[in-house]
């Protein structure tokens, strides 16, 4: 077998150097004389650039091999090689934002409809679609009588459970309505009323609500949630409160606010991106359940930033309360909905979905099926680390060992716990002078919570929780 070519050791190529000398060789050897003598010479040139014309084909054929394998392809002959195993590159996309619109009932919002951000600089958001706002799917709503008659009965059925009053001979609107939040309110709904509005908000902001109404009660305006997706593609992060302008009159539009976490966006995949998601999306073609619902969610639910997924094969309930023949994916960042829909396509059947988070999705025989998963929750970190030195550090030691503590953090995920010690060896590593490491840390479920009783200890994260910590954190002490 050659040594040069596709050998046991991958694709070997003739450098320039190997071919001058075979060339030179074979001439040499049929003319009988040495036709490297000198080089200047008409043949020699000639040789020379023959032989670099044949070493560019075989480099050319080196980038052909290469080109067949994601971890050695690059650009369009990537996308292509992973094409084999049914992945693409994740395309360019805008985030997307949740909006309470308030609007006349039956209002339509066009495709393209704008509004926008308070914030500087302001952020346009459109929708993609022709959006109808409507009491057929409400998370709030403003209901008012139209007409007040004695003995008559007013009704309000919410998701098909009726509420109804009958009016008493001297009844106003404030009585009727009045009634009507004794009857609606509860574990689903708040009610109130100023005795001429019947205000109904579902118990949660993201919730949606059907609502049908008798003929003498009417809606002064419903609320219902809209997606309006960024102009610019890419992980635009908003505070809650700021999207609250209209851009575009829409007759009936009366008012916006982003009151839900965003869907993230993201750049186009690039090619070390791609290469890392590809591990983790081939799987989507797996026997194995686990990773076909992880890797489906992954490749095709936009915003999911981590994803893991474990199952219970057993006849009875295992130590995380999971119950028998089911599977739980824990999944942060993402539409409910996306994430649910892929776990039902991708789940065996008689398996039960487990989870804190329930989405009731229509099948098409027209029923509806819930299917849950788990939003995880999350462990606040603070980190409290001082350093003794052998004599003078880099100018940004600081900076350096926040950076390897909040990547270290990202990079461990989920995990029995985080051991504060194993960032001190990339410490050392990374920055000179120093001659010890004490990392103390406080660890809590409230974001706000004020760190006290640092102590060097492992802090416990379970399969549903996230570990999260920030610079603001981490406090660093120099010593020595």
């Amino acid at each position: 077998m050659s040594e040069y070519g596709i050998t046991p050791k991958g694709c070997v190529i003739k450098r320039l150097d190997v071919i001058l000398d075979e060339i030179h060789g074979d001439l040499s050897e049929e003319w009988g004389f040495n036709t490297r003598q000198n080089p200047q010479s008409f043949l020699n040139v000639l040789v020379t650039d023959f032989a670099d014309k044949i070493a560019e084909l075989w480099e050319v054929g080196q980038n052909i091999y290469h080109a067949m394998y994601p971890f050695s392809a690059e650009g369009l002959s990537l996308d292509n090689a992973v094409q084999f195993g049914g992945i693409t590159r994740t395309e360019a996309r805008p985030t997307i934002y949740p909006i309470h619109a308030e609007c006349v009932d039956g209002t339509v919002l066009p495709e393209g409809t704008l509004i926008k951000s308070v914030t500087n600089p302001e952020i346009d958001l459109q929708t993609n679609a022709n959006v109808t706002v409507s009491r057929a799917a409400f998370n709030s709503a403003k209901v008012i009588t139209s007409a007040v008659q004695a003995n008559a009965t007013y009704t309000i059925i919410l998701d098909s459970v009726s509420y109804s009053v009958m009016s008493a001979e001297s009844a106003t609107a404030a009585d009727i309505l009045s009634e009507l939040v004794n009857q609606i309110n509860g574990e689903q709904f708040n009610c109130t009323t100023d005795g001429e509005v019947l205000y109904i908000a579902a118990a949660g902001i993201e919730e949606r609500h059907s609502m049908t109404l008798s003929p003498n009660l009417t809606t002064q305006s419903v609320t219902g949630i809209v997606n309006f997706a960024t102009l610019e593609v890419g992980d635009t992060d908003l505070p809650n409160g700021t999207i609250t302008e209209i851009k575009t009159a829409v007759p009936g539009f009366l008012s916006v606010n982003n009151l839900i976490p965003r869907i993230a966006g993201n750049l186009q995949e690039n090619d070390i991106e791609l290469r890392a998601s590809y591990i983790s999306k081939i799987f989507q073609r797996s026997s194995r359940m686990n990773d076909s619902i992880k890797a489906a969610i992954l490749q095709n639910v936009q915003g999911v930033s981590w994803c893991d997924v474990w199952d219970n094969p057993t006849n009875t309930y295992d130590e995380y309360n999971r119950p028998p023949h089911s599977v739980e994916a824990v999944v942060e960042g993402g539409d409910d909905t996306q994430i649910a829909t892929q776990i039902l396509n991708v789940k065996a059947a008689g398996i039960i979905p487990h989870g804190n988070t329930e989405v009731d999705l229509i099948l098409n025989s027209g029923e509806s099926l819930t299917i849950r998963f788990t939003r995880p929750s999350y462990v606040y970190v603070w980190f409290r680390v001082t350093v003794t030195t052998l004599g003078n550090l880099p100018s940004n030691y600081e900076d350096t060992i926040k950076r390897i503590i909040s990547e270290g953090i990202t990079n461990i995920g989920r995990t029995d716990e985080i051991a504060p010690q194993s960032f001190i060896g990339e410490m050392f590593k990374q920055i000179p002078n120093i001659a010890h490491i004490e990392i103390p840390v406080f660890y809590s479920d409230d974001p706000t919570a004020s760190p006290t009783g640092y102590a060097e200890m492992p802090v416990p994260v379970t399969i549903r929780q996230r570990a999260v910590t920030d610079a603001a954190r981490i406090e660093v002490i120099l010593s020595g």
